[in-house]
Order: structure tokens, then C-alpha cells, then sequence
């Protein structure tokens, strides 16, 4: 009779594949370079734009497309750093969702900015 205490590769046989499936892989630890960097260059683009806009750097029309390029560049760089949209066994399943989270975002956007151009009259 087998012992099955021993570890050893599944053999498709019973529970074996489902159980081995399910036990833990613990990966190094690496220092998180990647993410302080991100941390990092976030707070400066964060307070780039509020620079700008406290000291009126640029025109009013200016300073709306330098916003709207670092707030490009920064949610870029949140997606791949933090969001790790460049990890796991396939990004084909990140497309749709990238693309529903974008089609919420610029309706939000679109209809506030459409809200205070506009004002509904409702009072």
C-alpha cells in the first residue's frame, strides 16, 4: 500500500490535482523599487498640476490641455505600476474592462462638465 503522507506530483487520480491546486505558493519578497518610484513621480505630477494651477502658469486654455496630459500620464502610470495591468496569465480579459471603466469615467466627466456649462435652471 502507497503512503500517502509523501509528497509527490498528482496523478490525476481522486482529489490530487484539485488539492495540489490549492496549496500555497509563497513568492519572494522583492523591495518594491517600482512602486515608490510610482509613488513617487505621482506626487510630483499631482503637485505639478496644482502648481500650475495655484500660480496661473498658462493660459486658462493651456492649462487645461497640460492638465488633461498629466492626468493622462498619470492614470497610465496607476494602471501599470499599482493596478499591475502588465501581470497574470492573460491581458485579453483587461480590455473590456478597460473599456467599461473608461466608458463610466468620461460619461461622469462628460455630463458634469455638460451640468456646469449649462445650468438646467433647476433651482
Amino acid at each position: 500500500m502507497a503512503d500517502r503522507s509523501k509528497t509527490s506530483s498528482p496523478t490525476g487520480h481522486s482529489d490530487e490535482v484539485e488539492i495540489s491546486a490549492l496549496t500555497p505558493h509563497i513568492a519572494p519578497i522583492h523591495f518594491p523599487t517600482m512602486q515608490i518610484v510610482g509613488y513617487a513621480m505621482s506626487l510630483a505630477l499631482t503637485l505639478l498640476a496644482f502648481a500650475m494651477t495655484a500660480h496661473h502658469w498658462l493660459s486658462p486654455r493651456g492649462l487645461v490641455t497640460v492638465l488633461v496630459i498629466l492626468a493622462f500620464i498619470q492614470a497610465g502610470m496607476q494602471l501599470l505600476i499599482f493596478m499591475h495591468l502588465r501581470e497574470g496569465r492573460g491581458t485579453l480579459w483587461h480590455i473590456p474592462v478597460l473599456g467599461l471603466a473608461l466608458f463610466v469615467a468620461l460619461g461622469v466627466v462628460g455630463f458634469s462638465i455638460w451640468i456646469m456649462l449649462f445650468k438646467s435652471g433647476v433651482s
